[in-house]
């Protein structure tokens, strides 16, 4: 298990929340299976903050991927992404979005949990696979500002909203300040929309 870090711990001290370099997994891995992104090995350097609506916790989720075959059998090795497990009561509606295709953590599309739906939106759709059980949980949950901020944000990412929560997972931010910088205002600004009511 890796020790503390010294930049984490102070990234941690500066905004307010507190740093586990040892994750306690067992509130990160009750939100497991994810419908696009691949369940991790493990979850380290962990920070969680509570406020008024719920909790925040944000974690690198690591992965062991085997190497490509080769002449010279190579052992397999560990990448790791960001990853944000956020409660919040107004959240009701289960559904995912996914923009990344092609990385590690990327669960092949035909094995998500719920039908691939169209949101309507066909920018939105080029660039985005979107999961719901239904047409009218995708519309409640991957809304125009939803799909407008996951847009404007240009990484492969995955987005996850069920009753109580949601989970993003921007998975080329890195694994530094200002990786984890760029997490956090995700959360924020992607909970606000995520929790902004139609009109």
């Amino acid at each position: 298990m890796p020790g503390p870090l010294y930049w984490i711990d102070a990234f941690a001290q500066s905004r307010g929340l507190r740093y586990e370099p040892e994750a306690d997994e067992r509130w990160l891995r009750a939100w497991e299976p994810y419908t696009t992104l691949k369940v991790p090995l493990r979850y380290e350097h962990a920070l969680h903050a509570t406020g008024a609506n719920g909790s925040i916790s944000v974690a690198r989720a690591v992965l062991e991927v085997p190497r490509p075959p080769s002449p010279t059998p190579a052992p397999s090795y560990e990448v790791g992404t960001w990853i944000a497990i956020v409660q919040d009561v107004r959240i009701t509606t289960r559904a995912a979005t996914t923009s990344d295709f092609a990385s590690p953590f990327a669960e092949p599309l035909d094995l998500a949990s719920m039908p691939r739906l169209p949101t309507g939106d066909a920018a939105f759709d080029h660039v985005f696979a979107s999961f719901a059980a239904t047409a009218e949980d995708l519309a409640a949950a991957i809304t125009p500002s939803v799909r407008k901020l996951l847009q404007t944000w240009r990484v492969p990412i995955h987005a996850e909203t069920r009753a109580g929560g949601f989970i993003l997972a921007p998975v080329s931010l890195s694994p530094d300040d200002r990786g984890l910088g760029w997490m956090l205002d995700a959360v924020h600004l992607f909970g606000e929309k995520a929790t902004k009511r139609r009109t």
